[in-house]
């Protein structure tokens, strides 16, 4: 017969890290178009900052103080035509009509000046704002992360026995 006795213990301890980090890949159609965005806004400021009109507000300026002296155009001619048919040929009546249609004309060219610069004004502003959200946005959106881990354990175990 015979008596048995015994025992054992144990630990362990582990850790570990890690980190990721990706980011978005343009292709070259994505990035053509970036490079033009960014070329075109800033063509746009230095335009706003000069002053000067875009092509496509000028155009309409343009159109527009051409469409006022089509419909102011022979009015004078018109006016003495209707004036000296009654008699009255180039009489102060005809001249103060002139006048008064003249500084009409004037009246609203000046006021086709100042629409326009209001729109390139608006189109400036709204330029700038592209701009900035272009220049501080980050194109390729970039994530980051890391992560720890640390796990332990210990034991202990023992025993008795008896036999033949």
């Amino acid at each position: 017969m015979g008596a048995f006795l015994g025992g054992s213990y144990g630990s362990t301890n582990q850790s570990s890290t890690g980190s990721s980090s990706t980011s978005n890949v343009y292709g070259p159609g994505q990035t053509d178009v970036q490079s033009k965005l960014g070329t075109g806004l800033g063509a746009a400021l230095d335009a706003a900052t000069a002053g000067t009109l875009s092509p496509g507000v000028r155009a309409q300026k343009t159109a527009a103080a051409s469409a006022i002296n089509k419909t102011s155009g022979g009015t004078l001619d018109r006016i003495n035509q209707f004036f000296a048919s009654r008699g009255f040929g180039k009489s102060g009546t005809a001249g103060k009509a002139g006048l008064s249609t003249e500084l009409a004309r004037e009246a609203a060219l000046g006021e086709n000046e100042a629409n326009f610069a209001g729109i390139q004004q608006g189109l400036n502003t709204t330029n700038l704002m592209a701009a900035l959200n272009y220049a501080f946005t980050a194109l390729g959106q970039t994530a980051a992360g890391t992560s720890t881990g640390k796990s332990s354990g210990w034991g202990i175990s023992g025993g008795v026995g008896v036999g033949k």
